[in-house]
C-alpha cells in the first residue's frame, strides 16, 4: 500500500477548509486539503472588518475583487468565493488538493492523524503530523475564514514548535 505523509491535512467541506489551506499555502507550509466540497449558497454576504482584514493579510482580497459585489463593506456570494479559492488551492504549489477522497479508519493521537485515505476505488495509508477538521468550523462565511485562518495559524505554530 502507497504511503502518503503530510505535515498539515485540512480535511473537511466549505470555506474554513478552503481559507485554512490557502493561509497555509500563503505562510509557507505545506498541506493536503481532502474531501472538500463546496457548501454555500448563492445570498450574497458582506464580510465583517475582522473577516476583511484575514482575507488582506493573506493577499486573498485581490484574489477576489473581480468577484465581489460591492467593495464597502465587502460582500460576496459565498459559492463564488468556494469556487475562487479552490482554484487559487489548485494553483498554490504548496497545497494539494484530494477531492471526492474521504479519510476511514481514522486514528488520532494528540494533533496528529493516521488512516486510510480513499476514494472508493484506491486507498492509501495517510500520515498527518496535524490536522485540521474544518467540518467543526462550519458557520457563516465571516465566521469560517475567521476560524479557518485562526486554525491554519494554530497549526503552523504547533508544527514549528
Amino acid at each position: 500500500m502507497m504511503r502518503l505523509e503530510t505535515p498539515l491535512l485540512v480535511h473537511g467541506r466549505g470555506p474554513a477548509a478552503l481559507v485554512a489551506a490557502k493561509v497555509a499555502g500563503s505562510c509557507g507550509q505545506p498541506c493536503l486539503l481532502v474531501g472538500h466540497e463546496i457548501t454555500s449558497g448563492d445570498a450574497p454576504v458582506e464580510l465583517d472588518a475582522t473577516a476583511t482584514d484575514v482575507l488582506e493579510q493573506h493577499g486573498l482580497v485581490d484574489v477576489l475583487r473581480p468577484h465581489l459585489l460591492a467593495t464597502d463593506p465587502l460582500t460576496v456570494v459565498p459559492r463564488d468565493f468556494e469556487h475562487v479559492l479552490k482554484q487559487h488551492c489548485v494553483a498554490d504549489l504548496n497545497v494539494v488538493v484530494y477531492d471526492q477522497f474521504d479519510i476511514i479508519e481514522r486514528a488520532v493521537e494528540g494533533r496528529s492523524l493516521r488512516g486510510l485515505l480513499s476514494n472508493g476505488t484506491s486507498t492509501w495509508d495517510l500520515a498527518a503530523d496535524t490536522w485540521i477538521d474544518a467540518d467543526a468550523l462550519a458557520g457563516p462565511l465571516p465566521a469560517a475564514i475567521r476560524l479557518g485562518a485562526a486554525a491554519a495559524l494554530d497549526a503552523i505554530v504547533a508544527l514549528r514548535s
